[in-house]
Formats: structure tokens, sequence, C-alpha cells
């Protein structure tokens, strides 16, 4: 037996930091199109940079990860991730639970990468999110949040006594509940007599409509509290075929359930065998809930969301009126889902969704400033801001770059009045280096010719640079006089351009009648100060023709080219990564949409994280129907930035006008890649496609026989063969190139060493 000579020998231990606990170190995650209820936005997360521990949330309130299958979710990908199984209890600790992905109607088509859970006290949970498998076409984990009321469901509920709900009436009326405004909880009865949801299969073309919806799932008993039950519709031959969203239930005493209903697309259904007399009105019992003031209450974290898009200044006269509302309590604004704020700019012939568009007088507080009084003044068209005094309301600058409000009832001697709300952009990349160059001569405010230019009509995307004949222009902040920039009413900057600490300010529009320079208030802007002495500006639709946005020439020198990166910008380092294999030309049977795609900056192709690009031939697939595909080839190193144009393929037309994008800037960069500058295509369903991926064997030959063989992977339509990598010579057999490749690539394969466990 041979001795090992100065070898130490221990036992061996993991050092861990027991006092960490993820239930109190974690990151919120508040993404509203994570809801299980959104449609397709383009979110992919294979590309986040996933790290610790997440909490979920939906517009501020505490959400959880689905683990109910629903049809045709989306969940702001294209893929929804679900956990399989449910979550753990408050003794169970930190589990690993199971991922998987849906697909129209299969559940768990994909299988994804697992995550770790934990259950919190204060009833919610932690995820350890991880980057999911990228083989699947754009995965989005999802998110649901359920109502947690202080009042009890049981004595505050609103009675549903239709007698078509019941599951023996074939009488089919074709109702829809999506059509219903669900709010709050229900309690089903048939003809005065109390009921519940069937929990069995309900043959189609009951209940009043086509596909009669009932509980996947018993009843929960009254020490059960609050449950979630899947909801089921049949198809004819799968009971539940459609998977609804799943809704909250609770048993209470005297013998009867109250549903939570939420919006389906068609009809629930109501199980009269089980019906039970009741001994009090069927108009429900309503409780008045009781405000419990509480002695650390912060407004921030306890508010109502209120997203109405009749609300945005863009919109027009709607017939809403605020003084009918009953305000309540705190309220956090947002448009379609998106983060917004009461608006403080007075825009002339704006509505709001009323007939006076209340605005906030004065600008909104700073977070230190805590819970301030603001003033409300309601604007006529065009002729005064405040020709309206409203009733003052409070407002809070919130952590996370939002304000809440206590509204209240708006003066009632006010013409239809609504409070007004506005929304910016807030992107991750620096529109100092990602903007659109505008290089329009007749923008100049010295240009007395008027050609009648209206920017109303332009479909304004991003964030753009002013140039003028190639020299770095801005826009004027002084008075600009009528018929000048090639319109009927110049558009100038009310107020001093930012500095560069100032980062994005928003600066009002105006508009020179001749007798009064700001006679116009347009839509507001966002506007950034750049290294370099330049300017961009997030320009929008004004809301008047004709007008147009004016130029003055700043004091930079004359630029040689126009360019959206400055000289020390390199997007060879400078990329996003895309590690989507669904965008290989030889995957098919999807329906991924790039338009929805907040495309912005640089990107570099991957497959299965490896080296792989743009096809420069037709090609098809690339799990779409119309497959963009580079009509030109790839520059080399020493071109430098060059200009590509992007041709669709469909029905068989390799680049179809009508699917075709402008152009995208193409880069190749030292170590054999190239990048992309991708924008929105112009059309849906469409995506860029990338090649497909195959092994090749490099191989050097000498009398021996196979002297070495080692194996690159790379795109076949864009494979560099050197001098020393394929030696081609006469005694080459005639076989096809993709045949020899296909055999080289087996004979690489057997030859692999291979791996065995002990």
């Amino acid at each position: 037996l041979r001795c090992l000579p100065h070898v130490c020998l221990g036992f061996c231990f993991t050092a861990t930091d027991s006092s960490f606990d993820p239930c109190y170190n974690y990151t919120a995650l508040d993404n509203y199109w994570r809801n299980t209820r959104t449609n397709y936005r383009g979110h992919d997360d294979t590309l986040v940079e996933w790290k610790g521990w997440y909490r979920l949330y939906l517009q501020g309130k505490s959400a959880q990860m689905s683990e109910w299958c629903v049809g045709y979710m989306t969940c702001g990908g294209f893929t929804p991730l679900l956990l399989r199984g449910s979550h753990p209890q408050i003794g169970d600790g930190i589990v690993t639970r199971e991922i998987i992905g849906s697909r129209d109607l299969t559940c768990s088509y994909y299988k994804s990468n697992p995550v770790q859970v934990k259950a919190c006290p204060g009833n919610y949970y932690v995820y350890k999110l991880v980057k999911p498998d990228v083989s699947i076409p754009v995965p989005s984990y999802c998110a649901v949040s359920f109502s947690n009321s202080s009042v009890d469901p049981c004595y505050s509920y609103t009675a549903l006594n239709e007698a078509w709900r019941s599951s023996t009436d074939s009488t089919t009326t074709s109702q829809c509940d999506m059509y219903v405004n669900w709010v709050g909880w229900y309690r089903l009865f048939y003809q005065g007599q109390s009921t519940k949801m069937p929990e069995t299969c309900v043959s189609p073309n009951k209940c009043g409509t086509n596909i009669a919806l009932w509980l996947n799932g018993s009843h929960p008993r009254v020490e059960d509290g609050v449950v979630v039950r899947q909801i089921c519709g049949n198809s004819g031959s799968d009971c539940c075929f459609h998977k609804f969203f799943p809704i909250q239930v609770k048993a209470c005493p005297g013998n009867y359930y109250v549903y939570e209903f939420v919006k389906p697309n068609i009809s629930y259904c109501a199980d009269i065998t089980t019906l039970t007399p009741a001994n009090f009105s069927t108009t429900g019992v309503i409780t008045t809930e009781t405000n419990i003031s509480m002695l650390f209450f912060d407004p921030c974290y306890n508010y109502t969301a209120l997203d109405d898009s009749w609300r945005d200044i863009h919109t027009n006269y709607r017939g809403h009126d605020d003084t009918r509302v009953e305000w309540k309590g705190w309220y956090r604004l947002y448009l379609q889902g998106k983060s917004a704020q009461m608006s403080e700019w007075c825009t002339s012939y704006i509505s709001c969704g009323g007939v006076t568009p209340l605005m906030l007088r004065g600008s909104h507080p700073q977070i230190g400033d805590g819970i301030v009084t603001r003033e409300v003044i309601g604007s006529h068209w065009s002729f005064s801001c405040s020709y309206y005094k409203s009733n003052p309301i409070q407002v809070k600058a919130c952590p996370g770059n939002y304000y809440v409000y206590k509204l209240v009832k708006p003066d009632i001697s006010i013409p239809v009045p609504s409070y007004c709300a506005v929304s910016f952009s807030n992107s991750t990349i620096d529109p100092c280096y990602s903007y659109t160059a505008l290089n329009d001569t007749w923008r100049s405010s010295t240009n007395p010719t008027t050609n009648s230019q209206c920017d109303a009509n332009v479909n304004w995307v991003g964030w753009y640079r002013l140039f003028y004949q190639g020299q770095s222009a801005k826009m004027p902040e002084t008075c600009v006089s009528p018929n000048r920039c090639g319109t009927d009413i110049s558009l100038w900057l009310s107020g001093s351009h930012p500095s560069l600490q100032d980062g994005v300010v928003v600066r009002q529009i105006c508009g020179n009648l001749g007798s009064d320079c700001c006679f116009y208030k347009l839509f507001p802007i966002q506007v950034k100060a750049c290294p370099g002495n330049y300017y961009v500006y997030e320009f929008v639709k004004p809301n008047l023709c004709n007008t147009g946005y004016c130029t003055v020439i700043s004091s930079l020198a004359l630029q040689t080219a126009l360019t959206t990166a400055n000289p020390g910008y390199d997007p060879c380092s400078n990329y996003t990564v895309l590690n989507q294999p669904w965008r290989a030309t030889n995957q098919s049977w999807y329906y991924v949409c790039d338009q929805a795609f907040e495309w912005s900056g640089w990107y570099r192709l991957l497959y299965y994280g490896m080296n792989i690009r743009m096809p420069e031939v037709c090609s098809s697939g690339c799990s779409t129907v119309i497959s963009l595909w580079l009509n030109g080839s790839h520059p080399q190193i020493q071109d430098g930035i060059v200009t590509r144009q992007i041709c669709g393929n469909t029905g068989g037309i390799c680049c179809s006008s009508s699917y075709s994008t402008t152009s995208i800037r193409v880069k190749a960069c030292p170590g054999n890649f190239s990048v992309y500058e991708f924008i929105k295509p112009v059309s849906c369903i469409s995506a860029y496609c990338a090649g497909t991926v195959s092994l090749l064997c490099l191989i050097t030959m000498s009398q021996s026989g196979w002297d070495s063989l080692s194996i690159m992977a790379c795109s076949l339509d864009s494979v560099l063969l050197s001098d020393t990598a394929v030696s081609e010579s006469s005694s080459t057999p005639t076989t096809s190139p993709d045949l020899r490749i296909s055999l080289l690539s087996l004979l690489a394969l057997s030859l692999l060493p291979q791996h065995t466990t002990a």
C-alpha cells in the first residue's frame, strides 16, 4: 500500500449564514404585464439577469406565482410559466418546485428550470427565480393576486338570482359573463333558494350559454376560510378542456357559499340539485366597511389602483363625471397598466374623458416632503388654464418613482370634471445613445416658407436628436413667430433645457398665435441633456394641425455623420444577448411577434449559448409567420457599422414589399460574431431569424489516418472556412457539402469521450 506523504486530511463543511431569511431579503418585482390577464407584450425572462430572491406584486398589490393553468394566457411573453404543484406552508421552509410552460390549452407543454419557494409570515411568498430554459419561446413567469379584504364576504356580497344559470337549463341564450362588471363577492340563488356552483362536469349548451363553467374541486368547509379553485369549461369530449381564471370561494355559516367571480369569456353555472331555502332577503346582507385608523398607515402601500384609459390627456370626450364617483382613501394612477401621475401641465383642447380637465396646480412633491396639499384647477379649452378652481387634494411621493393621491369629489359647479393622468416612458436604455436623427431643414426657426407641415401626422416613437444640414441643433426656448418652421403654428420649448445632472425632465410645448406666444399649449415632452453638448427629445403627436417642432442651430461643431452613438461607444461591447433557440429557421408552428418587443440598442444572437447570426438567404420558420432575414452580406470588421435591408418571407414571396422593414444597422465584431440594431418590424406576426446550428468537424489528415479531431459549433450559413480548417482537394469525394457536414458530424459524435458516473 503506497502512502501519500505530507497530505492533511480533515472533515469538510459548508459555511452558511443561518441568519439569512429570504422573507426579509428580497427584491420587489412589480410588473403589471405578469398578470395572467394581460395579452402578449413581448417580455422575455431569459433576457433578465436573475439574482437572489423575489417577491411578486401586481400594481402595488401582493401577488404570487400562478399554480393554475389558464387557456390562451401569455403573462406578457409568449409562453406562460407556472408553478407545478401547490405553494408551501410556513412550516415547510424553503422548498423546490418544478416550473412548467403552457401552450394554448396544454398546461405542461414545456418544462423549465426549477425554482425555490418559501412561504412567509404575513401571507406572502418569495421565490428564487432563475433564467428559464432558453429553448422555450419567449417565456415569462406568471403572477396572480387575490383580494384580501378585512370585511367578511359572508356578510358583504351581491345576490345573483338568475334562473338561466341552472345546470339543467338547456335553453342557450348565448349569455356571456365576460360582459359583466364583476366586483366583489357573490352568492348564488335559484328562484329565491340558495344554491352553489356544480363540482362536476356540466354538459355544453347549459346554463344559458355555450360553454358552461363549473368548479374544479370541492367546496371548502367553514374552517377552511377563503380558498382558490380552478374554473373549467366542457368542450364535449373533455370536461376541463377550457381552463379559466381561478376564483376565491368561502363557506359561510348557514350552509351557503360566496364566490369572488372574475371575468371569463362565457357563463358561470348554478347547481339547482343543491337548493337550500333562504330565510332572509335574496338581496344579500351588505355591510359597511369600518375604517380602522392604523398607527403606521402609509398611503404609499395602502392605495386603490385607478386605471382608467380615458383619463389620459390624449383622449377625447367620453362623458365621465368625477363628481359622481364615491371617492374614498388614496389612489395611484395607471394608464393601461403603466404607472402614471396627475398632469401638472396645462394643455389646450383636452378633456381627459370629461368636459373640464382637472390638473395639479404646481409641481409634485419630493419624497422628503411627506404628505402635501395641492390645489386642483380646471381649464376651459385653450383660453385659461385655471378657469375653474376645484377642491384641493393631498399628494405624496413614494419610493419607486410614483405618487399617490387622496382624491375627493370635485366642485359640483364645474361642468363634468375629470382628473387628468399622464405617463412618460422610463427606459433602462440611455436615450443619449439610442435615438433617431431628425434632419429636416424646413424645421429651422428662420425658415419663412410655410408648406403646411403637420407633426400630428407623424408616428413618433422613442427619442430624437435634432440636426440642421448636418449641424447639431436644439429646440428654441423663446417665442417663434407664426408661419415659421415649415408650418402655421411653430412649436417651441417653454422652459430652459436641462443640464447633464438634471437627467430626464418634462417641458411644456408652446405654439404662437401671434398675439400670445403660448396661446396654444401642447402635450408636454421629455428632454435630456447628453455628453457632447447636445439634447434628445421624446416627441409626441401634437393635438393640432398645422403644427411643427422647431429647431435652432446650437453651438456644436459640424457633424460629419448622423449617428446614434458617441465616439467612444462600441456596440461590440455594449449589446443585449438574444439566446433564443426558437429564432432558428428550423423552428415553426408558433406565432411570435417581434413588433411587441421594446427594441432598444444592439443585440447579439446565440443558439443554446453558441454563436449564430441572421441568415442572408430567404428563410422560413423562426417560430413565426413572416420570417425576417438579412438582404445582403454581413460586413467585415474593417467595414464598421453598415446598413442592411430586412426582408420578410411570407407565402413564398421572399422579400414582400408589404412585410419588409426599412433597414437595420449591423456590425462585425472581433471574435467572429455580429451585432444588430434591431427595430420594431412593420407588421405582426413577424420575427427576426437566426440560422440553424450544426456540428462541423475540423479534421487534419495524416499518413496514419485520423490524426486529430476538433468540434466547433457554428452557424451553417455563417461558417468561415480557413485554410487550416477544411482541406478541399481533388481527392475529396463528390458528395454534397450538406451531406459531408452531416457525415462528419455523426463521426465526430461517435468519437466523443463517454462520460460515466461512479
